[in-house]
């Protein structure tokens, strides 16, 4: 598994790693990525509810991982980036305070008591500047994107939301350890930049590897006729790693 050509503490680039990231995280040294830029699990157990689209339960959301997002604020030179529900604040361990809180300002409501609690039209992500810190040009906290409509994850961001967050720095490398549908890694590849990424879930791996590569995300991972070449070797990136 060849990747871009490069390595980043023995993984190999531009590579969607199928595998818990509590299992790898403690290889990546500080500095080693630029950027970490990530939705990990929000702890409230969720389960697909009533839309077209039906999800499975995502695989350990029983709780906000506290330790490992300790543990990939101290990897990145620039920034880290976490995306997670506005009561998350209330129930973050001891996780630093933040320098920032962003909202993500999307159209239309989504799920929450319907009765008794206004309607969710936002999603935030704290930040954390790393040793080297420096925007291209200071952003607002407030990030506008549409909806995915969820249809290759239950939590999918869309692309155009983290193309603009990763847009605010000079980087080569972003890191996401839990890819989901594989935005982080398409954003990346649109930016002509470089990335690495992991996925527990089978299924969302296989989605993940081909939303990078094309675009086009499904459930089950349709390898192209012809593997695509280049800098960023994405031959690597279909065949995966456990």
């Amino acid at each position: 598994m060849k990747g871009c050509g490069r390595e980043i503490c023995g993984f190999p680039c531009c590579t969607i790693i199928e595998g818990d990231c509590n299992d790898y995280l403690w290889q990546l040294t500080p500095g080693c990525v630029d950027l970490v830029v990530t939705d990990s699990p929000f702890g409230m157990n969720f389960v697909s509810g009533a839309r077209k689209e039906k999800h499975a339960a995502i695989l350990g959301d029983d709780a906000l991982p506290i330790d490992t997002l300790h543990q990939l604020i101290q990897i990145p030179r620039l920034a880290s980036y976490f995306f997670m529900r506005w009561d998350n604040l209330w129930d973050h361990g001891d996780l630093p305070k933040p320098k920032s809180v962003l909202t993500w300002v999307k159209p239309g409501t989504g799920m929450g008591d319907l009765q008794h609690e206004h309607g969710r039209a936002e999603e935030i992500a704290i930040f954390y500047p790393g040793p080297q810190h420096v925007f291209k040009t200071r952003p607002s906290t407030i990030v506008k994107a549409d909806r995915t409509g969820n249809q290759l994850h239950p939590t999918q961001k869309p692309v155009e939301l983290i193309t603009e967050m990763l847009s605010w720095y000079d980087f080569e490398t972003v890191l996401d350890p839990y890819m989901g549908s594989g935005t982080t890694a398409r954003a990346a590849r649109l930016l002509g930049k470089h990335f690495l990424g992991f996925e527990l879930d089978p299924c969302h791996y296989k989605t993940a590897c081909d939303f990078a590569l094309t675009g086009k995300g499904v459930h089950k991972l349709k390898l192209p006729d012809e593997k695509e070449t280049g800098q960023f070797g994405m031959e690597a990136l279909v065949d995966g790693q456990k």
